[in-house]
């Protein structure tokens, strides 16, 4: 039995090892690059420290023995890097911004000099993505936080990306099927089916398989950013058409929050284009309102988070009462008595046969005799039916 469960016991470190780097590939990005003297030959064992400067948290890396460092698994922030080797002047490059799955450079050509001095350099944003053969593009916080989204559902900005177009009006995805009234998911990369998309939030699959809609969708203020990636994507995404990965966002060591509330209601919204003009407006209200706390974990006398844990928490809630409009036809009086000789569309009038009757032509079609004056009598109109026609409105 031990045998079976140590097996068992692998399998499952094994499993949630791979689940975690893929978890780590999927939004997190990476840094790296080689570390050289000004003779241009390769630094091994060089001291290579990266540090998020927003939350203050480091990780420290050692180049390797052709002077090549990489920092892997790293969430979407500013970053510093810096480079200490006995012999040499500190090097400190400074201004990083890594997106969800992105792959940023820093080389290092250190001088010969004294520990205690430090170059410092500011890093540029790489003009070209040289790392990766894919083809996305990231929609930052910003957009995501200050674009009217009516429905505050930020699936409406993948239409941002290059390439990207809204999917076909009224189906399923597009949430308005009374199949799937979760909020629009709809869009086509470089002409792709819509159904075939991948939806990804933190590394987690968010796909529902019935339609291909998201099962949970992020509050617009829990999110950090999002990647659209329309071609060429690696292979730890497994599936889709085009991927959509976002990244929610986490706290830092400055205590953040805010609260929102977005408000539609009757007064603002236009009347119903065929209501008649007396007619009062069908009722709506919603609010749609959001609240968030991000900051360092702190618990007294046991355990500080500063530059250490922290916590993020979002709340998001709706409420909505609609009315709805509907333009009908409802029958005539003389329909009710089984009269339609004005029962016309377009001027034309609409004949009404007798189903009880039929005869079989030379083609082989079964023709019905039309009502008499298009007048069906009135020991054929059933009493059920009279009776519903008669709950109808004139």
């Amino acid at each position: 039995m031990r045998p079976k469960l140590g097996l068992l016991m692998l399998a499952l470190v094994v499993g949630l090892a791979s689940a975690l780097l893929v978890f780590g590939q999927v939004i997190t990005g990476t840094i790296s690059g080689t570390v050289v003297d000004k003779s241009g030959a390769v630094v091994p064992n060089a001291r290579v420290t990266v540090t998020n400067t927003e939350k203050g948290t480091s990780v420290v890396y050692a180049t390797n023995a052709r002077g090549y460092y990489t920092a892997p698994f790293l969430i979407p922030g500013t970053y510093q890097v810096s480079v200490e080797k006995a012999g040499f002047q500190n090097a400190v490059r400074s201004g990083f911004v890594l997106q969800v799955d992105q792959y940023q450079t820093a080389n290092f050509t250190l001088s010969v000099g004294r520990v205690t001095q430090t170059v410092r350099v500011t890093a540029a944003p790489p003009l070209v993505e040289s790392q990766t053969s894919s083809l996305g593009q990231v929609i930052a916080r910003t957009p995501v936080e200050e674009l009217p989204l009516n429905g505050r559902n930020f699936a409406q900005l993948v239409w941002l990306a290059p390439g990207v177009t809204s999917g076909v009006e009224g189906e399923n995805l597009s949430g308005n099927s009374t199949y799937n009234p979760r909020a629009a998911s709809d869009f086509n990369a470089y002409g792709s089916t819509e159904y075939g998309n991948a939806w990804l939030v933190d590394g987690i699959v968010d796909n529902e398989y019935t339609f291909n809609t998201v099962i949970v969708q992020p509050s617009v203020e829990s999110i950090e950013e999002f990647k659209v990636l329309s071609g060429n994507y690696e292979a730890e995404y497994g599936r889709g058409a085009a991927v959509v990965t976002t990244s929610t966002r986490s706290g830092t060591n400055q205590w953040h929050g805010s609260a929102m509330d977005y408000l539609r209601n009757t007064a603002l919204n236009a009347r119903n284009y065929f209501a008649a003009p007396t007619a009062a407006k069908p009722p709506f209200i919603r609010n749609q309102f959001e609240a968030t706390l991000g900051g360092p974990v702190i618990i007294p006398k046991i355990y500080n988070g500063h530059d250490k844990t922290f916590m993020f928490l979002d709340y998001f809630g709706e409420r909505q009462i609609e009315g709805e409009s509907y333009v009908s036809s409802v029958p005539t009086m003389a329909v009710r008595s089984g009269d339609f000789s004005n029962y016309t569309s377009n001027g034309q009038l609409i004949p009404i046969y007798n189903p009880l009757t039929g005869t079989e032509n030379a083609a082989g079609q079964v023709v019905r005799q039309q009502f008499t004056g298009n007048v069906i009598p009135t020991d054929l109109i059933n009493p059920v039916g009279a009776r519903v026609a008669s709950i109808y409105p004139l």
